[in-house]
């Protein structure tokens, strides 16, 4: 089932994904005692969780994962921790990272698969998974052509990404393909031909299209602008 919704202005964007939060994550709630999401990182969604930040919403009960992270200190501009940390600031919120001070990123990567099997079960399932859209069709840090494209047996793995000379660490699709819901955060003009790519399920060897395939509830939020 694929829901979409699409605004020309950020204010009715972030509106609509304040209000389906609210009323997803409280029936998540009152069905398991808890909420689970895994963030999507980039610029593009900082604006709807500064205004998550805003609202009274059971904080305690909901657990923040951080679905992929770059090859940075937590302290560093570029961190998605920093960015989505500052961004809940002063919210006090579970919000699970990445160890990305250590220099083994094998080891990063089965800390926080370990991390996400304790509080969610061996075989992890999500609420929800928020989703970001590439301009090269990547989304999280599953890139094109990158090993992570072809892991079956793990939920959170380093990713060698060969064209930008750096490893990341990401969730798998079997982390997607596992959530209750999938939600796709896209902003600008630009991401219309990946939108049309995602529903109609063209070339599926780009990694945000096999993620739309492979959702069982996806909800694309798209603001034009």
């Amino acid at each position: 089932m694929v829901k979409e919704f699409s605004f020309e202005k950020e204010e009715a964007w972030i509106e609509s994904l304040l209000e389906h939060w609210q009323d997803y994550g409280s029936q998540c709630l009152a069905a398991r005692g808890s909420f689970s999401v895994a963030l999507s990182g980039g610029n593009s969604p900082l604006a709807f969780y500064r205004a998550l930040a805003q609202i009274n919403w059971t904080w305690d009960a909901t657990e923040l994962f951080i679905g992929d992270e770059r090859r940075v200190p937590p302290e560093h501009p570029d961190s998605h921790y920093r960015n989505i940390w500052e961004s809940f600031h002063p919210r006090r919120v579970k919000l699970h990272r990445w160890k990305t001070e250590e220099s083994d990123l094998q080891k990063v990567a089965q800390i926080f698969e370990k991390n996400m099997s304790t509080i969610l079960g061996r075989h992890p399932k999500f609420d929800l998974v928020l989703l970001g859209v590439g301009n090269d069709g990547h989304t999280a840090s599953l890139f094109p052509e990158s090993p992570a494209l072809e892991v079956k047996n793990s939920y959170a793995v380093a990713n060698p990404i060969q064209q930008q000379s750096t490893t990341r660490l990401t969730i798998t699709y079997p982390v997607i393909e596992r959530a209750r819901q999938v939600w796709f955060l896209v902003k600008g003009q630009e991401k219309q031909l990946w939108i049309e790519k995602m529903k109609s399920s063209q070339d599926p060897t780009f990694p945000v299209t096999q993620a739309f395939r492979l959702s069982n509830q996806a909800h694309i939020f798209y603001c034009t602008r």
